[in-house]
């Protein structure tokens, strides 16, 4: 992963729910480009934002219902629907919460809903396939998503 897009995970149910909360710093060198002299948060960089969350959750339950023997990785396959409402703007504080609608050993599905100060900026519908690390193989990127799955679950039992 390069861009970690989640900073922390506020509340998660397994096979359920997940929430999340990501700020956007004027400082982040997205709003150098996107856009000058009206800075906002490309509908990609939201869109990962959700897709982190909900793969967060969908691991997390795969683990629940069949174990840890096999270590597997949610992976965005498909944006199903998705709708960006009105602009993330830098100084924005966005709360994320993500349903799981349907997860099998293969794949999962999921409604994901990104807030700012309780208004409604952007919703997405995402489908995962589920790989093991076989299909993946080793990657340098794996050893920082550790770092990052420790500090975003910090205080989560």
């Amino acid at each position: 992963m390069r861009f970690f897009l989640i900073d922390r995970v506020t509340e998660i149910v397994l096979n359920k729910t997940i929430a999340g909360k990501k700020a956007w710093s004027l400082d982040n060198e997205i709003f150098t480009d996107h856009f000058p002299g009206h800075p906002i948060v490309p509908g990609v960089l939201l869109t990962e934002s959700m897709a982190q969350l909900f793969g967060l959750l969908v691991e997390r339950s795969y683990y629940k219902n069949w174990g840890e023997a096999l270590k597997v990785f949610p992976l965005l396959s498909i944006i199903q629907k998705a709708k960006f409402r009105s602009p993330v703007e830098p100084g924005d504080q966005t709360i994320l919460k993500a349903k799981l609608i349907s997860l099998d050993k293969r794949r999962a599905v999921g409604k994901i809903d990104l807030f700012v100060d309780g208004d409604l900026k952007a919703e997405a519908t995402l489908s995962f396939s589920i790989a093991t690390i076989d299909e993946i193989g080793p990657s340098r990127f794996l050893e920082r998503r550790e770092e990052f799955i420790q500090i975003v679950f910090k205080g989560i039992v």
